[in-house]
């Protein structure tokens, strides 16, 4: 068996893993990430939805996670494993959370927060982190068009000023309608200036690769700096297991995907940042429950956000020209309506567009009988994406099979989740204020589509200052264990209802930076 050692190992180069080696690798420290994905091939297969969603997808990972997400019934789904996390697959919208957002979930029937899911500080901490994640990824946005959006400064670049002819519709829809739209800050080259390549505005970010780099996800915006400066990173490699004694991470076994061969690796602090899924997985497989504080709430309160799409029917082809169409938000109802009798009390959430899915998956998807009239129907559509925050709830969970396993003998991973009544009623309510945006812009149908993925999730090892109620202290350090700590979207107790990547980032960039001045 191999052996390594190492300063610092992450497990996981996503937006905690990736963030976190660029502070410490800045810093001057060893860095090396273990990683179960491969890097990115650019070539034609990144536009090419066969090749990344039917059939045998090129990245598809090698072990699926068995969800039980409604009518009890057990369902395989399978992660796609890259380096940088999903951050290449992702639509590379990159929002802040609000600063009431950081009081705790919605309490349900009332206006409230629930402090017991309340952030040990509040937005003002991660502010400058915010500032400098936006900065690495070049995020491009207006500053001051979102009315919900907090105190900040410029964007490091702006937006396309023309909007694309379905973007225009929505835009000058919500305005007549009195509503605020605002472009969407996005993590991509438009500039020219902040990135490989200049964005050629195709319609392909959501669900895709960029072919030409253009997309600043993290294998082309921050990896290749961490890498530059020293971090060793060790793509199609599994963790397997963290081995503890006294207090502290010791080593952990990592085996070679391809050839199967074990290596393990010694470190002085351990930094796990798998995701809010496998993050869990890996600390019940190594007994982690057993000697901390926090153990018994690991794996628990998972959320993923109750997100949904509504998809408005046109009497035209909406996007001809086939350009990037993601490109507005609607804020006016992230606080819902709390001058009126409109239910559920309190927030609602975010409103914003979201490209369409090709063809081929979409017929796929559809139900037998209506694939043709569904793909074929794609060129008519606007979809708009409703993001709700969900409430986290003990019994929505991350577990570990009792008898089941994967080929390199580790625990098939359990996802069990159900969403709160009040969840479900804030998406509703964005739903229907999506619906009216749509009508107004001309769409004759519409339907909504819950979206089922785990695209969102976090919270299963939550951070606090309560050792009764968290897995992690404010530093993301595991209780009772010295060196080691999560950076990924398992930390936060609440997640608001914005995209959570920029504050994954912005958080890792702070823990890490505490880390590299110990």
């Amino acid at each position: 068996m191999k052996t390594k050692r190492t300063e610092y190992l992450i497990i996981g180069s996503g937006f905690g893993g990736a963030l976190a080696a660029y502070n410490l690798a800045r810093a001057g420290k060893e860095v090396l990430i273990v990683e179960r994905g491969k890097w990115v091939v650019r070539d034609d297969t990144c536009w090419d939805e066969v090749a990344l969603h039917l059939k045998d997808p090129l990245y598809r990972g090698e072990t699926p996670y068995l969800v039980d997400q409604k009518w009890g019934r057990v369902q395989e789904d399978w992660p796609d494993d890259t380096v940088g996390g999903m951050s290449p697959f992702y639509g590379a919208v990159s929002l802040r959370m609000r600063e009431e957002d950081f009081q705790g979930a919605p309490v349900p029937g009332s206006d409230r927060r629930d402090s017991e899911s309340a952030w040990p500080f509040g937005y003002s901490e991660l502010s400058p982190y915010y500032d400098l994640a936006e900065k690495l990824q070049g995020v491009a946005g207006i500053r001051g068009e979102d009315i919900t959006e907090p105190e900040r400064i410029e964007y490091p670049q702006r937006p396309p000023e023309i909007l694309s002819r379905p973007s225009r519709l929505i835009w000058d829809a919500a305005v007549s309608l009195g509503m605020h739209p605002f472009h969407l800050p996005m993590a991509i080259n438009f500039s020219g200036e902040w990135g490989k390549e200049k964005c050629i505005l195709c319609a392909t970010c959501d669900h895709y690769l960029c072919k030409i780099e253009a997309k600043n996800d993290l294998s082309v915006a921050v990896l290749p700096d961490a890498i530059d400066r020293g971090t060793v990173l060790m793509d199609n490699h599994r963790a397997v297991r963290i081995n503890t004694a006294g207090g502290r991470a010791r080593s952990v076994n990592v085996i070679d995907q391809e050839k199967g061969d074990e290596t393990i690796i010694t470190a002085d602090h351990v930094i796990v940042s798998a995701g809010a899924l496998s993050t869990p997985a890996l600390l019940l497989a190594s007994g982690i429950q057993h000697h901390s504080e926090g153990g018994a709430l690991i794996g628990r309160c998972l959320m993923r956000h109750v997100n949904g799409v509504v998809a408005g029917v046109f009497p035209f082809r909406t996007n001809p020209e086939m350009v990037l169409q993601k490109q507005v938000g609607i804020p006016d109802f992230y606080f819902g309506l709390p001058e009126t009798d409109a239910e559920p009390q309190g927030v609602w959430g975010l409103i914003q567009d979201v490209s369409s899915i090709g063809k081929g998956v979409i017929k796929d998807n559809a139900p037998f009988g209506l694939k043709n009239v569904a793909a074929f129907s794609s060129d008519y559509l606007i979809n708009q994406l409703c993001i709700a925050e969900d409430i986290p709830q003990m019994n929505n969970r991350v577990s570990l099979h009792p008898g089941k396993r994967d080929r390199f003998g580790f625990p098939l991973t359990l996802v069990y989740h159900r969403y709160h009544h009040r969840d479900i009623a804030a998406r509703n309510a964005l739903y229907r204020m999506a619906k009216k945006v749509l009508r107004k812009a001309g769409a004759l149908f519409f339907y909504a589509m819950p979206i089922e993925t785990f695209s969102h999730a976090f919270g299963t090892c939550r951070f606090g200052t309560k050792r009764a109620t968290t897995v992690l202290d404010p530093d993301c350090r595991v209780w009772g264990f010295e060196n080691l700590y999560v950076c990924d979207a398992s930390f936060m107790p609440s997640g608001g209802s914005v995209n959570p990547s920029l504050t994954i980032a912005a958080n890792a960039l702070r823990i890490s930076e505490h880390l590299a001045q110990r």
